[in-house]
């Protein structure tokens, strides 16, 4: 994976929701990170089942809006 942060990221062929492994792996980034990110509310996640997934729909919507930045407690309501 490029992990050239300047390469648009093509976020039409996402799905909306990616598990926290998965997520990581797409991201370049440990499991444990990502779940430490769902776990503060730094991340949109949401609960289908037992699994708590990465709320990618939203996820885009807030990049395609603009946002740049991600703060803990932010998603606390996912």
């Amino acid at each position: 994976m490029d992990n050239n942060f300047r390469t648009p990221v093509q976020l039409s062929v996402l799905p909306p929701v990616m598990g926290q492994e998965q997520f990581a792996t797409y991201c370049g980034t440990t499991k444990d990170t990502v779940r430490g990110w769902v776990q503060t509310g730094t991340l949109p996640s949401v609960k289908i089942g037992r699994q708590r997934l990465v709320n990618l729909s939203l996820l885009q919507d807030e990049l395609k809006a603009g946002k740049e930045f991600f703060e803990s407690g932010h998603y606390t309501d996912s």
